[in-house]
């Protein structure tokens, strides 16, 4: 269903980033990436949740807010 919406939009609710985007793909990135579940649900078969989700992680605020400090 995410990526039917996403095959005609830039971002989920069209092409302005809103706060559904930023709801969204914090779970989607930790499904694939921290639960390394992508080819359990088939990430593989979702190109346009794939290509936003790169979008946003590329987006300067978030790469800021995954950026994990030093310890110490």
């Amino acid at each position: 269903m995410l990526d039917a919406r996403l095959a005609h939009r830039k971002w989920v609710m069209g092409d302005t980033y809103t706060i559904a985007d930023i709801a969204i793909f914090p779970w989607v990135r930790n499904l694939v990436g921290f639960y390394e579940a992508g080819e359990l649900v088939g990430f593989g078969d979702f190109p346009h949740v794939k290509r936003a989700l790169d979008a946003f992680v590329a987006r300067p605020a978030v790469a800021r807010g995954l950026e994990i400090p030093a310890r110490g």
